[in-house]
């Protein structure tokens, strides 16, 4: 089997070294097979993955390490946008004996491409905020005075932690126009509450883990800073909303693979699509954790099965998963009595914590725990957390209410 991608490969990896498969990771950071190798307790061969490649380049790579099966698995910096090409290469390599689950063109197009996003949502009638598509900087000037400053401005092509400006002002606007890759996407800015969910497909069957808050939209458009929580109820009517668009997407574009949504409640209570992404992300801590089922491990079981070999889905939520910033190297005191203390330092294979300076650490807590991680949260020394302790104590109130409320997104036959 060959990896193509580093993102979580010591979660990735454990499921198909234990069915017996002959793993290869393709990956950028330098210190793979050390990494893996102690923490795995196993050899595993690992390779270099270009910081370019082309449609020709992957069927190449595919060719020269004799791959059965091929899992594409982007998350680290500068390989989102892979994702259009392995889904073009795909089929040219896939035969009786190969397999490469993939995301079909239509949907990489989604999932590496703002713009393309936000046509095909209109089209379709997914709630997205007002936008408007420029192709060079008189038009976004025109665009703001549109929709209002401030405006989101985003880079059709660009990934995590990246292309995506808050802008507030006139001059910030001009600098923006001077530094953009054009096409971007000019967007309104929201007020309201930030979520994610992750979801995996395989074939016509989808299944979702529990949603979770990101907290409050802000201009940072850095929800990985902030406390984040995991199961979190939404309202009725979004709930509603929100599983008719996934099974719209679904239907239409054949997802196979992992995928993520991030999305907003305004504080008029009404949806509206973020982002598409066609990997997991940090939410699958989150996912993991208030689960017990790691979506990178059900993603390796998948790849592992024959065509059509059932999908199973997480089971429902245990515990309240809390994510709790920390600036990395931050020591922090046990757990209380019952609960638990989910650590996801960086590593070569997972360097973002390294590059961003911030641990995220996932403090778990069944029902009726609240109270003592309450306490614990309160007593930690001034400068552990780098948001208030207030905000997580109002995230851990939020998602204990999921944990009685939250339902599974009813995504119906073909999603579910």
């Amino acid at each position: 089997m060959l990896v193509l991608g580093e993102f979580r490969a010591d979660r990735l990896l454990p499921p198909l070294l234990r069915a017996g498969a002959e793993a290869v990771v393709l990956g950028f950071a330098p210190r793979i097979a050390a990494f893996l190798a102690s923490s795995l307790g196993a050899e595993v061969v690992c390779g270099e993955l270009p910081i370019t490649l082309s449609e020709q380049d992957v069927l190449r790579l595919l060719a020269h390490w004799r791959a059965d099966v091929a899992v594409p698995n982007m998350g680290c910096p500068g390989q989102e946008q892979f994702l259009p090409l392995y889904a073009r290469a795909a089929p040219r390599w896939r035969t009786a004996d190969r397999r490469m689950p993939v995301h079909p063109e239509g949907f990489a197009e989604l999932a590496s491409d703002k713009v393309a996003l936000h046509r095909i949502a209109q089209e379709r009638g997914w709630p997205v905020p007002k936008g408007v598509v420029c192709g060079g900087a008189p038009a976004v000037r025109a665009a703001a005075r549109e929709l209002g400053l401030p405006v989101m401005v985003k880079e059709a092509r660009s990934e995590f932690h990246a292309g995506r400006h808050y802008v507030r002002d006139d001059g910030q606007l001009d600098r923006v126009c001077a530094e953009v890759a054009f096409p971007v996407l000019v967007q309104e800015v929201l007020a309201g509450e930030e979520y994610g969910a992750e979801f995996l497909s395989d074939g016509p069957l989808t299944v979702a883990w529990p949603v979770a808050s990101l907290g409050r939209l802000d201009g940072e458009c850095a929800p990985g800073r902030r406390v984040r929580v995991a199961p979190a109820a939404l309202p009725e009517r979004v709930q509603a909303e929100l599983a008719a668009t996934v099974r719209d997407m679904t239907e239409t574009f054949r997802p196979h693979g992992p995928w993520q949504l991030d999305f907003a409640v305004t504080g008029e209570g009404l949806l509206a699509l973020i982002e598409l992404n066609g990997r997991l992300s940090g939410v699958s801590n989150m996912s993991w954790a208030a689960t017990g089922a790691d979506p990178h491990v059900a993603h390796a079981r998948s790849a592992l099965a024959a065509p059509a070999g059932g999908l199973a889905g997480p089971p429902p939520p245990c515990r309240t998963a809390l994510e709790l910033p920390v600036p990395a190297g931050t020591p922090l005191p046990p757990a209380p009595e019952s609960t638990g203390l989910m650590l996801f330092p960086g590593s070569p294979v997972n360097p973002a914590p390294w590059a961003g300076g911030v641990d995220r650490p996932v403090l778990t807590v069944p029902e009726g725990r609240e109270a003592a991680a309450l306490a614990w949260l309160r007593e930690l020394p001034p400068g552990t957390l780098l948001n208030s302790p207030r905000e997580a104590a109002g995230q851990l109130a939020r998602g204990a209410r999921g944990l009685r409320e939250a339902g599974p997104l009813s995504l119906g036959r073909e999603g579910s």
